[in-house]
């Protein structure tokens, strides 16, 4: 989002805020607690910040060794772990309130495919969120319903983060109650 003030040109991310406020309105509390964040790119970096900034206690990262791999290097308590191995990965999420799928891995078209392979790390009490919003419910969502979790895709963050454009712009809220009631309930 970018607002120009008087010729001045000021860059913001809203991903995280969207995020955030999408997970919270869900009445999931991940303040103080452990977060496992897959992926390190674009919408994973954003959420990633704002989350520290929020006070999220701790947030184990798995990415791949790519470019976007040191994007996850902060000051905060950040453990960054790469995708090599499975058994970390398990431990970080038996340890998290939440995992969240910050990549776009089971995004339409290639639906088939879902970031995580051993579905035995789902839990009931394992809150899971999908930054992706198509389709409405990946594999990995589809997964960890089918394990008991509670589950939340894109959509609400995509809400939120464009509420948080909209503010940054006019300087007002935006009727996302409105929009909820018109385009959510389908």
């Amino acid at each position: 989002t970018v607002v120009n003030d008087n010729g001045v040109l000021t860059g913001y991310t809203t991903d995280g805020i969207g995020f955030m406020r999408a997970v919270s309105e869900t009445g999931v509390d991940i303040i103080g607690k452990k977060m496992t964040l897959l992926g390190a790119g674009g919408a994973a970096a954003a959420i990633l910040i704002q989350a520290a900034l929020d006070k999220v206690a701790e947030i184990s990262v798995f990415n791949i060794r790519d470019e976007f791999f040191t994007r996850a290097e902060t000051d905060c308590k950040i453990n960054l772990y790469d995708f090599s191995d499975p058994e970390v990965l398990k431990k970080e999420i038996a340890e998290s309130a939440i995992l969240v799928n910050g990549t776009s891995i089971g995004m339409a078209p290639k639906t088939d495919r879902c970031i995580i392979t051993d579905d035995s790390v789902f839990r009931k009490d394992l809150f899971v969120f999908d930054v992706i919003y198509n389709p409405e419910e990946t594999l990995f969502l589809k997964k960890a319903k089918a394990a008991g979790c509670r589950t939340l895709n894109g959509l609400n963050m995509l809400l939120y983060q464009g509420a948080a454009s909209f503010e940054l712009w006019t300087g007002k809220e935006m009727p996302v109650d409105i929009i909820k009631e018109k385009y959510f309930s389908r």
